[in-house]
């Protein structure tokens, strides 16, 4: 239905034939493949009968728990069309670029999903109506996740600043912890997920854990934490590969999203989301409570000694569903380093502030802010400088 294949001989007499010569895909040599043998050429016919649209998932009477995340997903024969979707009735969302989806949290009871796209002249078309029953269930916890990229490469054992004794790795893992343990204030804490990845031109995962348990873990011991991770980056020490480390962590929060992480601790979840108000318009997106911060003081340096950095896989290969570019930056170093323009490059705008989701560490007097950087990405809120000020008048 989406598109149409038909054989132009046909087209042009179908009289002449007992059946007609459309089909849903070409053949390998573009001829007709029905008799007579080679007697047409197949073309594509689109929009033959006005714009359409279909439902390609859920199917219909489909049972869903309640509180699922149910991904919408839509088929048409329009190109350059807008797809509107819509519950009992009433439009939960829209879609203008191909393939057409829209999340939908299922709550409980009987309900009926249609969709309607627009072509560019005005032109629509209606789906058949797709019946699903959502089923009261268990209380299913929602779930944030932010992801660490903490560089682990053999610069981050210089002197943080002239004149002090701390080196970068051991201030960021002090600084790391601290910001973590002021989240035991949350409420939700003991579903609030930290995944914390160790990376030079190697990557390895140190931890995955709620707020509560690395708390409960260390004892409640903030110095324990801080020298837990101190001692897991410490083990590395080699180039900076910032293209794995983005590349994974973009695997990693696609099978989040989708609920396919291995050895998650949860096996049942939802995404918690946040609906936030877009910068300069009335108009609001919802964003899941996912963050990726990554930080570092080089430029990429792989273990190949390739220093050609990749664009940021979230904006290349947008995740159904994330609605916005999650990746925050942090760079400790002067301005005009080549690895500090090199990381502003990769990030987006934010999209409350519409300022660069990036934060620079060239002062010493900045360091303060540190600590809140890793409590706002562990907490799932803001992505830029602006809302790490409202973070910080918040919790001081």
């Amino acid at each position: 239905m989406p598109q149409k294949w038909v054989c132009q001989t046909w087209k042009e007499d179908p009289d002449r034939f007992p059946t007609p010569h459309v089909f849903t895909e070409n053949t390998e040599d573009g001829f007709c493949p029905e008799d007579p043998p080679y007697h047409g050429i197949l073309l594509r016919d689109v929009n033959p009968d006005g714009p359409e649209v279909s439902i390609s998932f859920p199917e219909d009477n489909s049972d869903f728990d309640d509180a699922t995340n149910i991904t919408i997903l839509a088929d048409t024969n329009v190109t350059d069309g807008r797809v509107e979707f819509f519950v009992d009735d009433k439009k939960i969302g829209e879609d203008q670029s191909s393939p057409h989806s829209h999340t939908y949290l299922a709550i409980k009871g009987t309900h009926t999903i249609t969709a309607k796209v627009w072509d560019s002249k005005g032109s629509s078309g209606v789906s058949s109506p797709i019946n699903i029953n959502v089923k009261g269930g268990v209380n299913v916890p929602e779930v944030a996740l932010c992801i660490i990229l903490m560089d682990a490469s053999a610069s981050m054992m210089d002197p943080a600043y002239d004149g002090s004794p701390l080196t970068k790795m051991r201030l960021v893992a002090t600084s790391a912890a601290s910001g973590i343990f002021d989240l035991e204030r949350m409420v939700n804490n003991p579903y609030a997920f930290v995944a914390a990845f160790k990376f030079d031109d190697r990557l390895e995962l140190m931890f995955i854990d709620t707020i509560a348990n690395l708390i409960y873990r260390h004892e409640k011991d903030v110095t324990k934490f801080a020298n837990y991770i101190f001692d897991e980056l410490y083990k590395f020490q080699q180039g900076t590969d910032i293209n794995q480390a983005l590349l994974h962590a973009h695997t990693f929060v696609d099978d989040f999203l989708k609920k396919q992480l291995l050895n998650f601790p949860l096996n049942a979840y939802r995404v918690m989301l946040q609906r936030i108000l877009k910068h300069g318009s009335a108009e609001s997106v919802s964003i899941p409570n996912v963050r990726v911060l990554i930080y570092t003081d080089g430029m990429q340096f792989d273990a190949a000694g390739g220093r050609i950095l990749r664009p940021n896989p979230f904006i290349q290969d947008q995740l159904v569903g994330l609605n916005h570019d999650v990746v925050i930056g942090a760079f400790f170093g002067q301005e005009d380093d080549d690895g500090c323009k090199e990381l502003q490059g990769l990030l987006s705008n934010c999209p409350i502030h519409d300022v660069k989701q990036f934060f620079l560490f060239d002062k010493p007097g900045k360091i303060g802010n540190l600590k809140y950087l890793f409590r706002m990405a562990s907490g799932a809120s803001g992505f830029c400088p602006k809302c790490l000020e409202k973070d910080i008048n918040i919790y001081r």
